[in-house]
């Protein structure tokens, strides 16, 4: 089980930095385990941004992925659907931050 993180700001003048210090992520956590989207609208659907793509290809079952809040993982109330319905498939934990543990039966 690997813990992953995805972090995303709209416009390339916002910084993830607030998100970092948020999740709790350490200053040695390996780039394979932080992937980011800067600069990226929210309205572009989850898997159409780059950063989240090559996340979602990285996950495995069993790997917890946390982010700071719920619209990180889509545009809409449907993308965000759709995405917790494929990372469930893929046996992924979803954490968000101040909701815990929302999705995910790896059982």
């Amino acid at each position: 089980m690997t813990t992953v993180f995805y972090l995303r700001v709209s416009t390339k003048d916002q910084s993830v930095e607030s998100q970092r210090q948020a999740l709790g992520i350490p200053s040695d956590a390996s780039s394979d385990v932080v992937f980011m989207d800067e600069g990226v609208s929210g309205a572009v659907d989850a898997l159409a941004r780059p950063g989240f793509a090559r996340c979602a290809a990285y996950l495995r079952r069993g790997d917890v992925l946390r982010v700071s809040a719920l619209d990180r993982l889509g545009r809409n109330a449907i993308d965000v659907q759709q995405t917790f319905a494929m990372l469930i498939g893929k046996g992924v934990i979803v954490d968000v931050l101040g909701m815990g543990v929302i999705a995910g039966d790896v059982g």
